[in-house]
């Protein structure tokens, strides 16, 4: 948040309210969230495979029965989206009460 003081500066300039400011604070880590999400989640099929079969071989000399759990990957994005949610609501908050005097002031 501090890295952003400036932008919330401009945003408070030109009329930004505070419910508007802290939107787009929750928006962007619910959207950071969502990417991280998606980026787990296509990355988890391959791997998930590929260690299901050396550890399989590795063991019991023979490949494992591989399954994805389809409802687990929606259960993980309702998991994913809540913390998102809860991590970015203090720094929304406290960004939402900065002042447009508080930013001038600010130097980073």
């Amino acid at each position: 948040m501090i890295e952003r003081t400036r932008e919330i500066g401009v945003m408070r300039a030109i009329g930004a309210s505070d419910g508007t400011i802290q939107r787009i604070i929750l928006v962007e880590g619910m959207l950071i969230g969502w990417f991280s999400w998606l980026l787990g989640t296509l990355l988890s099929f391959p791997i998930s495979q590929f260690m299901s079969e050396r550890i399989g071989f590795s063991l019991l000399n023979m490949p494992l029965v591989y399954t994805y759990e389809w409802s687990a990957v929606w259960i993980w994005l309702v998991l994913v989206l809540v913390l998102s949610l809860l991590a970015s609501y203090v720094p929304a908050r406290n960004a939402a009460r900065l002042t447009v005097c508080e930013v001038l002031a600010y130097e980073g």
